[in-house]
């Protein structure tokens, strides 16, 4: 750790015991009580677009109450173009809007690691509204991050998805394994990029730990991410662990962005 790095989190910690992170909404930052369930405060629970009506049977999205189908248009056209997808169902606590944005970028790029256990709590309570817990370790052997490259781990001091992903799976009592896939190369951002743009980004950029190869023949995975767009990130990611054995990869996702053409 460099010396900027531990100043920063010296800084951090004394912050935080001066304005505890548990008093204010991790969404607005407005002054809450423990309470609060999520750390959200009321505004921002009702503001927060979760996903409890119709959603897409494959990937998880939300669907409009009037779309009369059971796949979201991204799902069902690719399904009519027999490109189908890697990974096998997908699961998202709420929908991508203002609310579940502010949160994101706050545990990404606010420092706010803190908020990586809250959004664990939210993907356990979202996949106990579906499933019990002898449910759940009937379906997954392994909960796995989508890890980030080196470069970013660095930079921001620790990766979103493994916190999240440890919360979850703590609370789930499923096995959580951080180190089972790794970032091969670092990719541009997705944002603007069209759909073949993202899937050509992406391709490639993950790979599984030697040490980990043996353990992933046969198993059952639930990959764990912040948001899911065009899912080209878990499409890849679900190939990598089936070519090498997986025989079901799922996903949940905090936050789903709308349907959209993929």
């Amino acid at each position: 750790m460099s010396g900027r790095e531990w100043l920063r989190r010296i800084g951090n910690e004394m912050l935080d015991l001066v304005y505890p992170p548990g008093l204010y909404c991790i969404c607005c930052g407005k002054i809450i009580d423990e309470s609060r369930t999520y750390r959200l405060c009321n505004d921002c629970m009702r503001s927060m677009n979760w996903n409890t009506g119709r959603r897409c049977l494959r990937c998880g999205r939300p669907l409009a109450e009037n779309d009369p189908g059971e796949l979201c248009f991204g799902c069902a056209q690719r399904e009519a173009a027999g490109h189908g997808q890697g990974f096998d169902r997908g699961h998202a606590c709420t929908g991508y809007g203002a609310c579940a944005q502010a949160v994101i970028f706050s545990l990404k790029y606010g420092g706010r690691a803190d908020i990586g256990d809250t959004l664990g709590e939210i993907l356990y309570d979202y996949m106990m509204s579906e499933y019990d817990e002898d449910e759940l370790a009937a379906i997954y052997d392994i909960v796995i991050p989508v890890p980030i490259h080196s470069d970013k781990l660095k930079k921001r001091g620790f990766n979103h998805a493994e916190l999240m992903g440890r919360g979850f799976a703590e609370r789930a009592g499923l096995r959580f394994d951080p180190g089972a896939l790794v970032r091969l190369r670092g990719t541009v951002p997705m944002k603007g990029l069209g759909p073949e743009a993202r899937r050509a980004n992406i391709r490639g950029a993950f790979g599984i730990r030697n040490s980990r190869l043996t353990q992933i023949q046969g198993s059952r995975i639930l990959l764990i991410d912040d948001i899911f767009t065009t899912g080209s990130t878990v499409d890849e990611i679900a190939s990598v662990l089936k070519s090498h054995g997986a025989s079901r990869v799922d996903f949940l996702a905090f936050a789903a962005a709308g349907d959209m053409v993929i």
